[in-house]
């Protein structure tokens, strides 16, 4: 038998080669070893030997001294990893199990750790080996790497709470400063992604960039993603500069839960045929902390929150941030749509050079009041369409900023504006050109001045009741002479001048949709027509409409609305076209204006000097609900000035007949009244 004393002997020095000890044992297994010492597989069998009879301490001397200890080998991995301990103890035994449990843990997730050589800071090389495994990795520090890259498939990857922290210097190569970390891969699930640039040379924090045509990076599914500290939080496809995109359906990518600091551009897509969503979390391209760098080479005119250049981009639920600067956009580009977010923009929120969408914002406000809101690109063709959108700026300043700016050199460029609310801004500041290009419906503007709101509600929607339907304002029941006889249901009034002086209808220059216009023409001096009245509600608020075009002039041409009390007697007027006018082409002018109190009935005027006007589909709506859209016939009676008696209609030359039905089914008309 073997006594204590050769138990000890058997760890002596000259031995250890050939023999295991239990602290070695425990040290060269580190935690599975404590493991594995708390299970009492390892001490247990010691502790078993001191205290059973002396042929057990035999087994256990065999064990240390590397002999096979004879009898069936039964250990095997439970479910939940535990090992089952053998009687007797097998050596072989043992390391099969402990390769049992390096294979286990090996299919469920490797730290980037396992690759790890040596203490040296940098960990590139061990973090892009364990990408590269293809195995499931899990972060278990934090890790300082020049540049790696996910290329895998079908792979799970979890930054675990960790960070990847970017430390390449400008001395590196080109390839270690063009991201922190590339994500090229197909089928991967991220989680809590974490990349801090550390203000290093990088061109962006991640590079999310197909590999090629037959490999783009899609299919990738992101569940928390953070990047700090660099000009390019996340590049999508190609760099700017890049004259020849891959076009790759860089396609079926999802953001869920994003976040940016100290980033001046947060998120630039540059993608042919790529689409990205984004749902939830926050765009900030502030420049906090670029204060404190040296020779900062942050910009505030060229910080933006996105930039979507090519790909499709939809943003949901996310707040977009620009407050420390009036300088710049918000953000830029085409083909995005942002849903359920908070804008807070100090400058211009966005320069369009597209299709765009933007619906349901809540808390959006402008901090810069001289800034138009949007500014639309040069040539751009496309939509704008704002959908329950709001806008507020501060109280209390006048600015001669615009909604939308832009459209005079876009004229293919439409917006469309639907439920929507401009808190501190007027309707005449909808758009600083081209006013028929925007299409508004049920939105409303208001603006305190001396501590009054004053609040209009415009709707262009054509189903309105045309308050100034009883006028013939396209012309259609003129005559074509060239003199100034009255036609239709206006007359003429020649002011000053000698030269030649006419309206009649007009049918070789209408709008789109129209088949005549009145045309005015004065040569020289001033003269103007002026149609029948049609009755106003006082102080009713009304949406004028029209079209109109000019050959040639001076400014005296207009389009105006006179505004008659009970009396018979002007009770003002206003100029609703004029700088609105186009030698070229036909515009669609679209304004607010709210009848004076005391008037009961107003008329149009259009004054012609030095030229020729052309006007088209004039009209008035009513904001809101009136007695007169009761019914079909009082709508027409009302419009014709009398009363709800029957159906009452006006001839071409002005006579008014009341039409009747008789029993037998025969109409007649009767003059009325």
């Amino acid at each position: 038998m073997l006594d204590d004393k050769e138990l000890e002997n058997l760890q002596s020095p000259e031995q250890e080669k050939s023999m295991i000890s239990r602290r070695k044992l425990l040290a060269s297994l580190g935690m599975a070893g404590v493991a594995l010492a708390s299970s009492g597989l390892v001490n247990g069998a010691i502790s078993k030997a001191y205290a059973d009879p002396a042929e057990n301490r035999t087994k256990v001397k065999d064990l240390m001294k590397g002999s096979t200890v004879t009898g069936p080998s039964t250990t095997t991995l439970t479910p939940n990893l535990k090992l089952k301990q053998t009687d007797p103890l097998d050596s072989l035994d043992v390391n099969g199990n402990f390769e049992m449990i390096d294979t286990e843990f090996g299919k469920r997730a490797v730290s980037p750790d396992y690759y790890k050589v040596g203490t040296d800071f940098d960990d590139t090389d061990c973090v892009q080996a364990a990408f590269d495994s293809g195995r499931p990795v899990i972060f278990t520090r934090n890790y300082n790497v020049k540049s790696v890259k996910m290329t895998g498939s079908d792979q799970n990857i979890d930054f675990n709470g960790y960070w990847l922290f970017g430390i390449s210097e400008s001395t590196d190569t080109e390839a270690m400063r063009d991201c922190v970390l590339a994500i090229s891969g197909l089928y991967l699930n991220l989680y809590n992604i974490r990349v801090g640039a550390g203000f290093k040379p990088y061109k962006c924090g991640i590079h999310w960039v197909s590999i090629g045509v037959g490999r783009p990076a899609e299919h990738i599914k992101v569940y928390g993603l953070q990047v700090n500290r660099c000009l390019v939080g996340i590049q999508y496809g190609a760099y700017l500069d890049d004259p020849n995109p891959l076009d790759v359906p860089q396609s079926e990518n999802f953001i869920f839960g994003i976040h940016f600091r100290a980033v001046q551009n947060c998120l630039i897509l540059n993608q042919p045929n790529g689409v990205l969503k984004i749902i939830g979390g926050l765009f900030d391209c502030s420049p906090i902390e670029w204060d404190s760098v040296p020779s900062s080479p942050y910009s505030a005119a060229n910080a933006y929150c996105f930039y979507a250049k090519e790909s499709s981009l939809s943003i949901d639920a996310c707040e977009i941030l620009k407050v420390a600067s009036t300088e710049g956009y918000g953000f830029k580009g085409n083909n995005f749509t942002l849903n359920n977010c908070s804008i807070e923009v100090a400058s211009t929120w966005g320069y369009i050079d597209g299709n765009a969408t933007i619906t349901q914002d809540d808390a959006g406000y402008q901090g810069g009041i001289t800034n138009n809101l949007f500014e639309i690109a040069p040539g751009a063709e496309g939509r704008l369409n704002l959908n329950v959108f709001y806008a507020k700026r501060a109280a209390g300043f006048d600015s001669a900023a615009y909604i939308i700016n832009g459209l005079a050199a876009a004229p293919k460029f439409r917006v469309n504006i639907d439920k929507s609310y401009f808190s501190e801004w007027t309707a005449n500041k909808v758009t600083s050109a081209r006013r028929e290009n925007v299409y508004l419906q049920n939105t409303r503007f208001t603006k305190v001045v001396s501590g009054v709101t004053y609040e209009s509600n415009i709707n262009d929607q054509d189903r309105n009741l045309n308050i100034a339907a009883s006028v013939d304002t396209t012309g259609e029941n003129m005559s074509a002479a060239t003199n100034t006889n009255q036609k239709s249901d206006w007359n003429m009034y020649v002011y000053t001048g000698t030269g030649t002086v006419y309206f009649r209808k007009n049918t070789a220059d209408v709008p789109a949709g129209f088949r005549s216009c009145i045309e005015l023409k004065v040569t020289s001096g001033i003269s103007y027509i002026y149609s029948s009245r049609f009755p106003v509600l006082g102080g009713a608020s009304l949406v004028f409409s029209g079209w109109a075009k000019y050959t040639a002039g001076t400014s005296e041409q207009k389009v105006s609305v006179v505004w008659v009390d009970a009396a018979n007697n002007v009770a003002g007027e206003d100029l609703m076209v004029l700088a609105d006018l186009s030698t070229t082409e036909w515009r669609r002018v679209a304004k607010s204006v709210t009848a004076p109190a005391s008037a009961v009935s107003a008329y149009f005027q259009i004054v012609g000097s030095g030229g020729s006007i052309l006007v088209t589909g004039l009209g008035f709506t009513v904001e809101g609900d009136t007695a007169q859209h009761a019914s079909l016939i009082n709508q027409m009676n009302a419009a014709l000035n009398v009363a709800g008696e029957g159906l009452i209609l006006k001839s071409p030359n002005n006579t008014s007949y009341k039409i009747t039905v008789s029993d037998a089914g025969v109409l007649m008309a009767t003059a009325y009244p």
